[in-house]
């Protein structure tokens, strides 16, 4: 166990502990809709009260929102959600990539998340639809190491304002910092889930790398996102 866990292992176990009990604490699904902040954890709440703080922050500014290793789409549906509340008269979309296979660990990645995150692409599109966001919410099934750079070139006019980086994989990590970074506006914001992280080992040396000294500030009230970085 890291240093990092045990700073948070009474909370972890206090909230896992309530996990299993929570079954016998709702009454379905739709109650957990209707009353979301009765059953979310500290833990995820304050990650997307984070996100819309950086969110917030390039809400004047010109561009689109990438979600990168989108999962089964919370983050990517979130900032859908964003966009359509607090913009929805402006050119702003929000892409999502993923290859929807589950994490793939090389031997030097943490090999805890070997098959984890497995998202389901066609259940992803039904949300999209149901909820009424497909004008301006995009998912693009993808190896993001093989293909991200060819579809960045088929697509010359896009420019990002909000980039966020979840998969924890080295050469996810490095395509993704060589293919975005170039293409992000000046004043946009890379948030990053795992930098100065044992989760995701060289996310911070490949960050590091691309961004040039720039300064990696945190949100003190979440740990994940745990890092971002306005382009200068």
């Amino acid at each position: 166990m890291t240093e990092r866990d045990r700073k948070f292992e009474y909370d972890d176990q206090a909230y896992f502990k309530y996990i299993e009990q929570l079954d016998q604490l709702h009454e379905g699904a739709k109650d957990i809709v209707f009353n979301f902040p009765l059953y979310v954890g500290t833990v995820n709440l304050a990650r997307y009260i984070g996100m819309y703080e950086m969110y917030k922050q390039v809400l004047d500014v010109a561009g689109h929102v990438a979600d990168v290793g989108t999962y089964r789409g919370a983050s990517f549906v979130f900032f859908a959600k964003m966009i359509k509340l607090l913009e929805p008269y402006s050119s702003t979309h929000v892409h999502g990539f993923d290859w929807f296979k589950g994490m793939n660990p090389d031997k030097d990645d943490n090999q805890a998340y070997a098959g984890q995150y497995q998202g389901d692409y066609e259940r992803l599109l039904k949300h999209i639809e149901l909820q009424d966001l497909s004008g301006f919410a995009h998912v693009h099934k993808m190896n993001i190491v093989d293909e991200l750079g060819g579809f960045l070139q088929k697509n010359p006019s896009l420019r990002f304002k909000l980039v966020f980086l979840d998969c924890g994989i080295k050469d996810v990590l490095t395509a993704s910092m060589q293919h975005f970074w170039p293409r992000m506006v000046k004043g946009g914001i890379l948030v990053l889930d795992h930098y100065n992280s044992p989760y995701s080992p060289f996310e911070s040396e490949i960050v590091d790398k691309f961004c040039g000294g720039l300064p990696v500030r945190q949100i003190p009230f979440s740990r994940s996102p745990s890092g971002y970085i306005v382009k200068e």
